[in-house]
C-alpha cells in the first residue's frame, strides 16, 4: 500500500489570526490612551463660582467624552502644553462682584520640544486613522507576504502607541500630583481666607468680593431707609450675625476705614438736632462709579 503524504497546510489562516490579534492589541492600547486623554482634557482647567465647580467639572467630562482623538489632541496641545513666556489668560475687562475660582494645569516645553511633541501627537492621530480606516486597503491579508508585512507594521505601530501612552501617563501623574497639592492648599486657612474673605496670601484685599464688603451689602438689604443705611445699626447687625467679620481682619482700624478703603460705598453724615450727635449713613456705589474710583 502506498504511503499517503499529507499536503502542506495553508499558512494564511494562522497568519491572519496573528494579524487580527496584533491589530486588536493596537486598538485596545489606543482606547486606553484615548480614555486617559479624555480625563486629562476634562480636568486640566476649571473656572467658575465655587458652588458650581462640581457641575462645571461634570459638564466638561461629558463634553470630552464625545470628542474624537484628533479633537482631544488639539485641546491638549492648546490647554496643557505651553511655550515659555506665553501669556496665559487676558485680564477681565469688567470687575466681578462674586468669588470666582479659576485654575489650570500646564506643562511648559521649550519651543523645539513643543514643536516635536505637537508633530508626534499629529502622527499618532494619523496612525489611528490609518489603522481604523485604511488597514485592509494597505495590506493583502489573503496572501502570506501581505500578512507578514502587516505583522511588522502592527508591531511598529504598537511600539509607537505604547510610547505615547507611557508619556501621557507620566503627564497625568504630574497633573494628579499638582491636583493633590492644590487640594492640600485648599484646606488651609490661607485659602479659605482668600476664597471666602477676599484676602490674598500677601494681605492684599479684593474689596469688591471681600467678606466684609458682602456683609455691609447684606446689612443694606435689611436696614436701609430710603436707600441709605445707618452704619451704627449695620455694625451691630454684622457683629451679631457674622462676628468673625471685623475691620482688624482686613487691616483697618474702624468700619469707616473699611468703607473708605473698599471704595464700594458712598457715605453721608447727618447731625442730630436734639443732641448734636452725628449719624453716619452709607449706600453701595454703582458698578460704574466703583470702577472709576479704583
Amino acid at each position: 500500500m502506498d504511503e499517503i503524504i499529507p499536503l502542506p497546510s495553508d499558512p494564511v489562516p494562522d497568519l491572519q489570526r496573528t494579524v487580527q490579534r496584533k491589530l486588536g492589541r493596537c486598538m485596545l492600547q489606543l482606547q486606553r490612551y484615548e480614555r486617559l486623554l479624555k480625563a486629562m482634557v476634562a480636568h486640566s482647567e476649571l473656572s467658575g463660582p465655587p458652588e458650581r465647580l462640581q457641575a462645571i467639572r461634570d459638564e466638561k467630562v461629558a463634553c470630552a467624552h464625545k470628542k474624537t482623538l484628533g479633537t482631544l489632541v488639539g485641546m491638549l496641545t492648546e490647554s496643557y502644553l505651553k511655550l515659555p513666556d506665553l501669556a496665559d489668560e487676558p485680564e477681565q475687562a469688567e470687575p466681578i462682584d462674586q468669588i470666582w475660582v479659576s485654575f489650570r494645569y500646564q506643562m511648559e516645553l521649550p519651543e523645539e520640544r513643543y514643536a516635536e511633541t505637537k508633530a508626534a501627537l499629529k502622527e499618532l492621530v494619523d496612525l489611528r486613522n490609518e489603522l481604523v480606516h485604511h488597514f485592509l486597503q494597505r495590506f493583502d491579508l489573503w496572501g502570506v507576504d501581505g500578512c507578514m508585512a502587516a505583522e511588522v507594521y502592527l508591531d511598529e505601530s504598537y511600539e509607537t502607541i505604547d510610547g505615547h501612552y507611557l508619556t501621557l501617563r507620566d503627564w497625568a501623574k504630574s497633573m494628579d500630583e499638582a491636583r493633590q497639592y492644590m487640594v492640600s492648599f485648599m484646606q488651609t486657612p490661607e485659602y479659605r481666607d482668600f476664597v471666602i474673605n477676599g484676602i490674598g496670601p500677601d494681605g492684599t484685599v479684593h474689596w469688591a468680593g471681600s467678606g466684609i464688603t458682602n456683609c455691609l451689602r447684606e446689612a443694606e438689604t435689611k436696614l436701609a431707609q430710603a436707600g441709605w443705611t445707618p452704619l451704627f445699626e449695620a455694625i451691630h447687625w454684622i457683629a451679631k450675625t457674622y462676628p468673625e467679620q471685623t475691620p482688624k481682619r482686613y487691616g483697618c482700624g474702624s468700619w469707616r476705614h473699611v468703607i473708605h478703603a473698599s471704595q464700594q460705598f458712598e457715605i453721608r453724615k447727618q447731625s442730630q438736632a436734639d443732641n448734636c450727635a452725628t449719624v453716619v449713613w452709607y449706600r453701595s456705589r454703582s458698578r460704574e462709579t466703583s470702577k472709576e474710583q479704583e
